[in-house]
This record gives structure tokens, C-alpha cells and sequence, in this order.
């Protein structure tokens, strides 16, 4: 969402303001073969899936992981990782950049640097400290010949403006309050899944978003999960901890229940007297956690473990704000943001349990925090240019904003849609809309999936392989291939069949298909918004 591509943009600004050579660009635009010609790296990165370097990101690590990789020795190199310490490998990508560079032979100007959920401003020190070192070291040098290279993984614009220059003030510090003027299911009677239409009234905020954006949602936690938390805590919500000066409700309303921290899962390993457990907190199988984490929230921990409140509560992070993707154009809706929004409901251990954000939406509010999060890397291309995109379930709300984007300009290039969800009757989401597009022909193609209507189970990625030769084709004529859902299962399946299609349609090996998706990575043709 921007953040690491903000924190080099800054720390590339206040280099060039202390007179130093640099330049800022996105890592997959790094080749290491480059790399010994250069006297320092800087890396800010985030980490992405199963610990892995986001998509913009992915091929500057395959070629650094390489075998053949080239020495690096006389490289002064930093790393600074964005992540989030709820999850098992917390800044695995800034932790393997680090030392990969180590082994090939750099040496660090400062040591690694981590962020949990960053803060705007939290890198102000650090950006402070690596420009000092790099005057010195340039200035030792002889001057400001040498090339020092910043480099972020979020994707650089051509224009190199901060990631949150959306013309407002409105930012994680300083939050808008929306009106919400639509709350409108989107499934059918007898659906098994909630799926919800909000539109968000921007009224006279000057927000400015574009098709692509996502944004972020500022929820409060179910009063039902802080009353089961204060039950286990054995504590009165009126009570006031001692250093704070909120009461014990309002903390436990406004931080992060349903992902708890390293912090607090290490403190309930040494408390905890169930063996298993202990071992599955503090090993090393981050499948093994993550599986176990699942659907668990504070109330899970509490159970295994006798904390104190205040113990607790010094474990406890903010709770972040949900980033949706924006299901509208700006050109068409320029007042209001529309989302679409999955509604987590499921019962666990015999109590009902709710997803944060997604149920404040659905129940608890009539008006919300909320500020832009730019999606640069995530846009349409000109015009005339072919567009493939692949949205099962919610994952169709930017295409929705696409779609409504290309009719409003009057877009001449074709354009192909992939969805699926699991009922056609009850959760063909937005199919008016899409009808309507089809039918105006900003809509060239649609092909549907639905999962649990036939006898064998048919998804998204089955339709692609059907027709591989016109994707492939359309592929070769210059299209831009768009994802975005599920990042676990979908994201994973469409990047495999996409690998087979080029292979079938082009008469490649496997390593000539891999070569040809890269170069669509590379070229930001395959872009991926997932979660």
C-alpha cells in the first residue's frame, strides 16, 4: 500500500538534500549483476504472503538467491523491513535480503532496522542516521561521484510524489469520518457467505482517489469479544490501568484482539502449562503457528494461559485499520467510495465469532474512520490497451471500478473478466452491473466459475486453462493481466495455470514460460492486488 516506496522516497530526498548521488527505484528494476559497479544499497522492504518479497520485489530476489549470483564485495549495503509481528515470519523478506547481501560479501552501513505496522514518521531517525554515514563515506571518498541506490518494493511512480499525495490531510493520524450512506447485501436468500455493498460519503473531505486505490477502514472491536476478554481477565471494564488513562473497555475497543502479538504469545508460552501449545508458540514451523493461530483470538490465549491485565494490555498493539479495495471510479462516483466486503461470521468452541472491520461495517456504525491508501501499481493502462482480469468473490471490486472507469472515457481496448464465486443464484456479485457492461461492450468477454453448482468443483483458473490460446494471444498482443482475491489458494492457482497457458499457447519449457511471465512482472503487465 505504499508505505515502503514512502519511506525510500524520503530517504532519496534527504540524500539528495546533503548533495549525495541517488537514485530510487523499484527492486525488480535492480539487476544484482549491476550491483558491484555500485558503492551502497539501500533496501526498504515489506514482506508479503508466506514471508516473501512482494510481487515488484520477486524478481530482483530470484536473481539475488541465484547460484550464480555475483560477489559483492565493497558494497556498503542497509535494510530497513516494513511488516506486521502477528504473523509467523514477521520481516522474512528485509531479514533474507539482509543476509543474502551479507553472504555475497557486502558490508552493512547500520544494522537491519524493523518496523511492526508502521507509523508515518517512525523512519525519521534512521533516514537521519544512513544519510549522515553516506555523507561521510561519500565525503571520505573523494566527493559525490559514487552512486548511492535507494530502492523500495512498492512500486515507484514515474513521477516520484509520496504514496499518500492524495491532496488532504487525511491520514492513520488524522482520519476522516465518512457517512455510510448504502449498507446493501450483494448475496442472495440461502447464500452461505455475507457479502456486503457500502458506499462511504467522502462529503467535503477533498479526498481524491483514483480506480485501483484501496481504503483503509479505521474499525473498534465487538463490545461481545472485550466482554470476553475482561470476563477471562476477571477485571471490571471501569478499571483504569495503572500508567494509562483510559479505561480498561476502551483499550481492549481500540486494539488488535483477534491477532495477537509476539509479544503476548511468548508471554502465554512461559505461562501456559499445555506442552503442545508451548512448542507450537515458540518453534520454528511457521505452518505449524499459523494453523494453530487460525480463527484464535485473545479470549484463545487467555484460556491456556493466567495473565494480568496489565500484562496484557502492555502486549497489546493499536488496533490497524482494514484496507478494501475501491469497487467505484472516480469519474462516475467522484463523492462517494464504494467497497465490497465479505462479512467473517463462524462459531468456534461454542462461541460466535466475528471478522473487525467487516461486521463494524455491517452492524455497529453509521459512519466510520477511513483515509485514502493509492495503490500505485495497481492501474489501468491507456485506453486502447487489452485488459485481462481474474476477481473471484470480492475480489471483483477493482474491476468493477475498471469497468466503470473504461465506459466513462470511452475506452476502445478490449477487456476480459474472470469471476467466480460459489453460487451463480446466490452469489453472482454485481451482476447487473457486469450484464450492463457486457451489453454496452466495454465488457468484451466474461467467463464465470461457479464452484458448487456442478458435480466436479470449477474455479476461476479452470476457465483460464479452457481458453489458453486466446489468453495467450491476447497476452502477445500487449495485454495487462490483472488479480486480485485470495492470496493463499486463488492468487497461487492463477499464477500456476498462467505459467501453463503461456507454455501451452507459446510451445515453451518451463523455464522459457517462467522467463515470459517475469518479463510481464517486469513490465508491470501482471499485477497482483491480493490478500
Amino acid at each position: 500500500m505504499g508505505s515502503a516506496e514512502y519511506v525510500a522516497y524520503q530517504l532519496a530526498q534527504a540524500a539528495q538534500a546533503a548533495g549525495i548521488d541517488v537514485a530510487e527505484v523499484e527492486l525488480n528494476e535492480v539487476a544484482p549483476t549491476d550491483l558491484p559497479s555500485c558503492t551502497h544499497l539501500i533496501v526498504v522492504a515489506s514482506t508479503w504472503g508466506d514471508g516473501e518479497l512482494p510481487d515488484n520485489g520477486a524478481l530482483f530476489w530470484e536473481s539475488l538467491s541465484a547460484a550464480d549470483a555475483p560477489a559483492l564485495e565493497g558494497l556498503r549495503f542497509a535494510v530497513a523491513g516494513l511488516g506486521d509481528s502477528s504473523y509467523p515470519l514477521y520481516n522474512n523478506a528485509s531479514r533474507i535480503i539482509d543476509e543474502r547481501l551479507e553472504e555475497l560479501g557486502g558490508v552493512r552501513l547500520v544494522p537491519r532496522t524493523e518496523y511492526d505496522c508502521y507509523l508515518d514518521g517512525q523512519a525519521a531517525g534512521w533516514i537521519s542516521d544512513v544519510v549522515k554515514l553516506l555523507t561521510a563515506e561519500v565525503t571520505a571518498a573523494g566527493g559525490g561521484e559514487e552512486l548511492a541506490q535507494s530502492a523500495s518494493t512498492a512500486a515507484a511512480t514515474g513521477d516520484p510524489e509520496p504514496a499518500r499525495a492524495d491532496g488532504t490531510s487525511w491520514d492513520r493520524g488524522h482520519p476522516y469520518r465518512a457517512r455510510v450512506a448504502v449498507n446493501r447485501l450483494l448475496t442472495g436468500p440461502g447464500s452461505d457467505k455475507e457479502v456486503r455493498h457500502f458506499e462511504l460519503d467522502l462529503g467535503d473531505s477533498g479526498i481524491a482517489y483514483q480506480a485501483g486505490d484501496s481504503l483503509a477502514v479505521q474499525p473498534l472491536n465487538d463490545p461481545a469479544l472485550v466482554d470476553a476478554v475482561l470476563e477471562r481477565l476477571g477485571e471490571p471494564g471501569d478499571r483504569i490501568p495503572e500508567g494509562h488513562d483510559q479505561s480498561l473497555s476502551q483499550l481492549l475497543a481500540a486494539a488488535e484482539l483477534r491477532s495477537p502479538s509476539r509479544e503476548l504469545r511468548i508471554l502465554v508460552a512461559d505461562r501456559t502449562r499445555d506442552a503442545e501449545i508451548r512448542e507450537v508458540l515458540t518453534g520454528t514451523d511457521s505452518d505449524r503457528l499459523t494453523a494453530w493461530l487460525y480463527g484464535r483470538d485473545l479470549v484463545d490465549l487467555l484460556d491456556v494461559a493466567e495473565l494480568s491485565a496489565e500484562e496484557v494490555v502492555a502486549t497489546l498493539r493499536p488496533l490497524a485499520p482494514r484496507d478494501y479495495s475501491i469497487a467505484s471510479s472516480p469519474l462516475t462516483d467522484p463523492s462517494r467510495v464504494h467497497l465490497t466486503v465479505a462479512a467473517v461470521r463462524y462459531t468456534r468452541d461454542g462461541r460466535d465469532r466475528a471478522g473487525t472491520a467487516s461486521t463494524f461495517l455491517a452492524d455497529r456504525t453509521s459512519s466510520v474512520e477511513v483515509y485514502l491508501r493509492p495503490n500505485n501499481h495497481f492501474r489501468l493502462p491507456a485506453p486502447d490497451v487489452p485488459i485481462i482480469m481474474v476477481g473471484p468473490g470480492t475480489g471483483i471490486a477493482p474491476f468493477r471500478a475498471f469497468l466503470a472507469e473504461r465506459q466513462a472515457v470511452g475506452a476502445t481496448g478490449s477487456s476480459w473478466l474472470f469471476f467466480g464465486d460459489r453460487h451463480r443464484a446466490t452469489d453472482y456479485l454485481y451482476r447487473e452491473d457486469l450484464e450492463e457492461f457486457t451489453a454496452s461492450g466495454t465488457l468484451t468477454r466474461l467467463d464465470l466459475a461457479f464452484s458448487r453448482d456442478g458435480v466436479e468443483k470449477e474455479y476461476v483458473w479452470h476457465r483460464m486453462l479452457e481458453h489458453a490460446d486466446e489468453l495467450y494471444g491476447w497476452l502477445t498482443d500487449g495485454a495487462h493481466l490483472y488479480v486480485c482475491g485470495d492470496a493463499t489458494h486463488m492468487a497461487r492457482d492463477v499464477d500456476r495455470t498462467l505459467h501453463t497457458v503461456v507454455a501451452q499457447g507459446g510451445g515453451l519449457d518451463a523455464d522459457g514460460a517462467h522467463a515470459f511471465v517475469n518479463d510481464l512482472m517486469r513490465n508491470h503487465r501482471y499485477l497482483r492486488d491480493v490478500y
